[in-house]
Parts: C-alpha cells; structure tokens; sequence
C-alpha cells in the first residue's frame, strides 16, 4: 500500500528520533470525530490484544515531551481537555480518559495498526533530511527536539546548514528569530554570522526595539554575504558597547570599511567626525590613517588633509605618519599632503625636511626631474652646509645616478675645487653614454673616475643608512 500522506510528520519524527524499527503507527477513528487520529505503538504489539489507551497516552508523553504542545496532541490524537467535552456524555460515561486531564471525547469505532509500505519515512523524507534530524535529537534538549526537527523536515538543508539551526535552537532564540535563521536561501556561513548576531547583540529580539529588529530582518534576506555579515557583526557590537546608535546606512560600507568604522567607534572617535568617516566614500585603508591620526591627537584642519578619497594607500599612511610624527610645522605639511605626489616622492622630501631642509630647496628638486632615490642624495648633500650652492648645482644633474652624486659630494667635502669636480663628473657622465651604447665595455677614462668615486666615496656610502637613521 502506498504511504499514507495523513501521517503527522511528528509522529515520524519521535520514530526517527528514538527506535524506528522498533514502532510502528496506527490510525484509528472517534466517535463523532471525522478526522483520522494517529498514534505510535509498539511493533510487536497485536492490535487485538494490546493496551490501546497506554499507547494513545505514551505517544501524548512523548509529544509534549519532546517539544510538542497541547494543539499538537489535539490535532495528532484528537486528545481534548476533560473540561471541553460535553456534561451528557461526561455523564453517560461515553469518552475515554487517558492522562494529565486529556480525554478522547467519543469511544473508539476502529484502531488499525498501519503496514510498513504506508509508514516508511524515506517516502516522505530526504535521506539528508533524516540524519538533519537525526542530528537535532542527537544534539538538543529534549524540549527542542520537534520543534528543531520540524525546520529540518520541511527544508533541504545540507549537513552544515542543519547544524547551524541545531545551535539557534541551543541558544535560545526565539522562534521567530530562528525562522529568519533557517531560511534554506541561506548557506551555513551566513547563517553562522546572523545567529552570532542574534547571540551577541540585541538587534534579534523580536520584543525590542522595532528598529534594531527591522535591520536584522533586512540583514537575514541574503543579500549579504557572510564577510559583510560578519562585519556588520562586529560593528553591532562594538556601537552596542559603547552605546552608540546603529546607522542602517552603515550596512551598505563594505567588510573592510566596516571593519575600520568598527575599530574607529570602539577607540571613541569623536561622533562628528564619525559621521563624515562612517559615509562610505573613503576607502578603508584611509578611514583607518583617520582613525590613526586621530588616536594621536591630531587636529581638524590636520585630519582635513587626510579627507582626499583618491589618496593611495601609501599616500594615507605617508600622510598620517606626518601629521602625527609632530615634527613638521603647518607650511612643511602642506608639501608632505600634497596628493599630486607620488608616495616614493613625499617620502624623500620628508626625508628633506629631516635633514633640516628649507621649504624651497625640498621643493626645488621635487619637481619631475629627479628619481625619489637621486632627491635623497641630493637632500643629503644640501643638508651639508660646508657645500654652497654652486657645488649644490653640480651634484645635482638628473643625468647623474644617485651613488655617483654621494661621490661627487665627498670630493667637495674632501676639498676637491668646482673645476676638479666638474672633471670628475665629466668621467662620470662619459660612462653613462659609453654605457647606452656599449654595455659591455667602459671608456679608460670613465672607468677611472667612477673608481676614484667609488675610493673616495666608499666610506660615506657605507654609512649612508646609519647618517639617515641618526637624523630621522
């Protein structure tokens, strides 16, 4: 016989949960009920001869002791309240009383245990779906065994999702809050994050606040994946914390925005500034230079050179360095923000600034014409104030690289004249075109003028990283 489809799915679910070989199910009907009744009985049990009211009343314990309710049993069993049932037949004695006040409200007309084709679960279920609630029973509180298996019967879920909504029901939450869990659109990670969400913050309770509740459902559609799930999580929680309210514009920032927006309240951010950070126009890496700078005291019109969206990266963090190092004065900030600047080129002229540099030499050699590097022996060499400008402008030659200006500089510290210099670099600046030309072989000439640099400079080269160190 084919699978009787009247089975309540509780009934299956108790079997499933305890000893399905060992049960069987029997239908049986009321007196003056038109609904067929259900309960569990015994395998082995003969219909003929068995205690049909200890089945009826043990099926009811296991209902209601698995997380089952009174409406369950009224409707599985066709069980009702003593006090429902009407006086003349209370009086006739024509109902059967089986326990905790619960009665059958009419004799029995028929009891028939069912056949095994017209009880297997596998025709009603999944095989995934019976181990998901095979899991629930395995893992839940009696009480939360039907209600948790009832969600895994009525969804595909996989393995990992079913766990997920094992441990909503372990935490508690409440029902309707676990339906937006268990929503099968959903895959485990997301579920994961929106149950932590429930968890740990109060933005699940259905009996809160309506606006903190309306964001969870709205973060519960799946339009969000779980890594921005997550960090709406952790910016929950630390806005919850510190009690600052939740901006609904905050979940359109992505994780990484989010993140840094996070980190920004939970380090007590003054709110106006928080506003414009939390707008979502910076990116992160430069919401959390802000975040930096702020931390370290600077001020508005310091953090106001850091509100350039387009800033890279390295750019943020050059410009966060400065303003918070608190050795440059407002005109030097000025040329170390410059956005125009690659992030190489503010950092050599910061390297100016510390070798003691005025505005206008810093910028003069900050103009295209020269690599990051060659700016840096350059800086070097002018911060050297035994050099005067004219051997200033010899050093500097973009043609020049920037080992050849050091060796350049110490023949002037060596007491070299500007024409013996000059003769120098001549050699120098004749090896660089043999060089275009012939990779291979170097002119007599030029290859004697870089040794002598090189003899002459190899002391001062050496020490090049400790002199920079020491000034920074």
């Amino acid at each position: 016989m084919p699978y009787d489809e009247n089975i309540p799915i509780e009934l299956q679910l108790l079997r499933l949960g305890s000893d399905i070989d060992g049960t069987a199910i029997a239908r049986y009907s009321i007196e003056g009920d038109y609904w067929p009744r259900y309960c569990i009985m015994d395998a082995l049990d003969d219909v003929d001869t068995m205690d049909i009211s200890g089945a009826i009343e043990e099926t009811l314990h296991s209902i209601l002791d698995n997380g089952g309710t009174q409406d369950d049993v009224r409707r599985i069993m066709g069980l009702v309240p003593e006090s429902e049932i009407d006086p003349d037949t209370l009086e006739s004695g024509e109902y059967i009383s089986i326990d905790l006040g619960l009665c059958l409200d009419g004799a029995l007309l028929s009891f028939n245990e069912l056949v095994s084709s017209e009880i297997d679960p596998h025709d009603a279920l999944s095989d995934q779906q019976i181990e998901n609630i095979q899991t629930a029973f395995n893992n839940l509180a009696s009480e939360k065994h039907l209600p948790a298996s009832k969600l895994m019967s009525q969804h595909s879920f996989t393995g990992w999702q079913a766990y997920q909504v094992c441990k909503a029901f372990e935490s508690g939450l409440d029902s309707d809050t676990i339906d937006l869990i268990a929503n099968p659109e959903l895959n485990h990670a997301q579920m994961r994050e929106l149950r932590l969400i429930a968890e740990r913050t109060p933005f699940a309770d259905p009996h809160g606040s309506p606006y903190n509740y309306d964001i969870f459902k709205t973060l519960a559609t799946g339009e969000m994946d779980a890594g921005k799930l997550h960090a709406a999580r952790c910016l929950m929680q630390f806005a919850d914390f510190v009690g600052i309210p939740f901006d609904r514009e905050w979940l359109h920032l992505d994780p990484e925005q989010a993140r840094a927006l996070a980190y920004a309240i939970r380090d007590d951010v003054p709110i106006d500034a928080l506003e414009g950070y939390a707008s979502g126009k910076y990116p992160a890496h430069l919401m959390e230079a802000i975040r930096m700078a702020l931390n370290e005291g600077a001020e508005q019109q310091d953090i106001a050179r850091l509100l350039n969206p387009a800033l890279s990266e390295e750019q943020a963090w050059n410009f966060c360095s400065a303003i918070c190092s608190g050795r440059f004065s407002p005109e030097q900030l000025d040329v170390l923000c410059d956005p125009s600047k690659p992030a190489d080129y503010i950092q050599a002229m910061r390297s100016g600034f510390v070798y003691g540099l005025d505005t206008t030499t810093v910028l003069r050699y900050a103009d295209g014409r020269f690599s990051p590097e060659q700016m840096d022996a350059i800086y070097i060499a002018a911060g050297d104030e035994s050099l005067t400008p004219e051997m200033l402008d010899v050093i500097a030659d973009p043609s020049l690289d920037p080992d050849s200006m050091t060796a350049l500089k110490v023949s002037f510290q060596q007491g070299a004249t500007i024409a013996d210099v000059q003769h120098e670099k001549q050699g120098m600046q004749g090896s660089i075109k043999e060089d275009a030309v012939k990779s291979g072989t170097l002119h007599d000439v030029a290859r004697e003028s870089r040794d002598a640099s090189a003899r002459l400079g190899s002391d001062n080269r050496e020490s090049k990283a400790a002199e920079r160190e020491e000034l920074e």
